[in-house]
């Protein structure tokens, strides 16, 4: 199916990345490696005053690290994730000062460097109005007050870090044509992409060139 074997997808918060995650890695047959963000206090703590961001930051470094170390530790099959490891830099760079920034940047390659890296990147876009929806959506409480500012900033802080942070290709695909109603054109899509061979930089994917797609804009 592909000659891929780990396989991140990135984007902004509530644009669909574990939603696209789960598709893919029921569809490959992988074993999914999901973000844990749940249990992290802090970042709740962050949402209602940004002086937890250090705490919030820090604390997902160490859960990344437990995270990785126990899922990598046996696993040999293809892998589907919803993160790239060094995440918490697009985050930090964007929530920290850069003091505070530039310390953290070194725990960060200490604690999360020497893991498996992605040999590809799915890069999910969706307008700002589109995310908070999505956001608002999925019922988070310390995520209601989401700033639409804070989104636009954090797309182009992904935008200017993230080819910092892998070493793969980056293939933007616009969240909008990822139709989970129409499962086998969406297969079809991705079929095509993951037999592609990409050199190591960013480029644009658009998902109904590959097949006959309805997508998930589409009004016929």
């Amino acid at each position: 199916m592909t000659d891929y074997k780990y396989i991140a997808i990135e984007g902004n918060i509530g644009v669909g990345k574990s939603t696209l995650a789960n598709f893919l890695g029921q569809f490959l047959d992988a074993k999914l490696l999901l973000e844990e963000f749940e249990e992290n206090e802090s970042l709740k703590d962050f949402y209602s005053n940004k002086a937890f961001a250090l705490q919030a930051e820090l604390q997902f470094l160490l859960d990344r690290n437990r995270q990785l170390h126990k899922f990598h530790t046996n696993n040999t099959q293809l892998i589907i994730a919803d993160y790239i490891p060094l995440k918490s830099l697009v985050f930090a760079q964007q929530n920290l000062s850069t003091k505070d920034f530039n310390l953290y940047r070194q725990v960060a390659n200490q604690l999360l460097c020497d893991f498996p890296q992605p040999d590809l990147v799915i890069f999910l876009n969706r307008s700002t109005s589109d995310l908070l929806k999505n956001i608002n959506q999925r019922g988070r409480s310390y995520e209601h007050n989401m700033d639409a500012s804070y989104l636009d900033n954090l797309n182009e802080t992904y935008k200017k870090t993230l080819p910092e942070l892998v070493s793969c290709p980056i293939l933007n695909i616009d969240a909008k044509e990822i139709n989970l109603q129409k499962p086998q054109s969406l297969k079809n899509a991705f079929s095509k992409i993951l037999k592609m061979q990409f050199a190591s930089e960013t480029r644009s994917i658009d998902l109904k060139s590959l097949v006959d797609y309805e997508f998930a804009g589409s009004t016929s």
